[in-house]
């Protein structure tokens, strides 16, 4: 609860200690005085905490290239929602975006108990705004996520999202 003193300049020279080894990440990402450090810290254990928890596992349920979705209304269409992304290959997702490990459609929710925001407890390190940022920042890559969660201000968020909506459709 009291995160967002700890991070302040009252701490700067602080180096924390616990022995909770639920909280040990926090400590650790509380430790990183610099706070781009912090933030790629914050960003990469979350990454790692979501393939982890997906290790080995088929979430949108591929076959042939079609999703569980796609497979139950006979789309067209193939590789799920992520054919909409630039950053797409026949591996998978060349980037590492959390946003997009963490959207899950109805038909992955009704299948498998899926991972939330609230869940990644390392989350709690990044602000409010920076929180909301990565909630919505879709396909775009690892940099322009960590640039846009670095900026945190939401405004100029939008004019990013929104300018490379428009460079990467038009072009």
């Amino acid at each position: 609860n009291k995160l967002y003193l700890y991070k302040s300049i009252l701490y700067i020279n602080t180096k924390f200690i616990s022995d909770n080894e639920e909280i040990k990440d926090i400590i650790e990402g509380l430790n990183i005085k610099s706070r781009t450090k912090r933030i790629t810290y914050t960003y990469d254990l979350s990454c790692s905490y979501i393939n982890n928890y997906w290790k080995n596992i088929n979430t949108c349920g591929f076959k042939n290239n079609k999703c569980y979705t796609q497979q139950k209304k006979d789309c067209k269409y193939k590789n799920g929602c992520c054919r909409r992304c630039v950053y797409q290959s026949n591996k998978g997702c060349t980037t590492s975006n959390l946003t997009c490990k963490l959207f899950y459609c109805t038909e992955v929710r009704k299948r498998h108990t899926v991972p939330t925001m609230k869940e990644i407890k390392i989350l709690k390190l990044l602000s409010l705004n920076q929180r909301i940022i990565l909630n919505h920042d879709y396909f775009s890559s690892r940099e322009e996520v960590l640039m846009d969660i670095y900026i945190g201000s939401l405004t100029i968020f939008i004019i990013r999202i929104l300018y490379r909506y428009i460079t990467k459709n038009i072009v």
